[in-house]
């Protein structure tokens, strides 16, 4: 199973809809906010796939709930911008509140800077933004795949 994760869209869809339309083997999308109404947009392009997002700090006036649990295949994997676990001044929080809800892993965004790791046996995944990064790496996308119950990342550049 293929998931495609993005997150930090600030207004901009063209990227996003980009890939989604070229990766025939995704099986969904995730987007861990910072403008929702662009996935929400690129959804409705692509109505083909499930669509797991949640809002950022930017998305004043989204319904979208700011964190989120989903479970894809046989993974449980936590859902959030970050800001609110503080992951600019490190993941320990994060990973400490995903072991603590039974997720495997914690995906996030906020930063803007893409990066993947395991920390106290959480897999972590920021998939950077997909239009305004920041870092050495330029603007990023992240493939998740899952199989047989295991996760592993990609940060994939734009």
């Amino acid at each position: 199973m293929k998931i495609l994760v993005f997150s930090d869209s600030h207004g901009e869809t063209r990227e996003m809809a980009r890939v989604i339309g070229t990766t025939t083997d995704a099986a969904g999308v995730i987007f861990l906010g910072d403008n929702v109404r662009d996935i929400e947009k690129v959804a409705a392009l692509h109505p083909h796939l499930p669509y797991y997002f949640v809002a950022g700090n930017c998305d004043f006036m989204s319904k979208a709930p700011n964190e989120a649990c989903v479970e894809l295949g046989g993974v449980k994997i936590y859902i959030c911008h970050g800001h609110r676990h503080g992951v600019k001044s490190g993941l320990g929080h994060l990973a400490e509140f995903a072991r603590q809800i039974g997720a495997q892993a914690a995906f996030y965004g906020h930063s803007h800077i893409a990066a993947q790791g395991e920390k106290n046996g959480i897999t972590l995944l920021n998939p950077g933004s997909i239009t305004e990064p920041r870092g050495d790496i330029g603007a990023s996308y992240a493939l998740v795949e899952i199989e047989g119950g295991r996760i592993s990342t990609r940060i994939i550049l734009v």
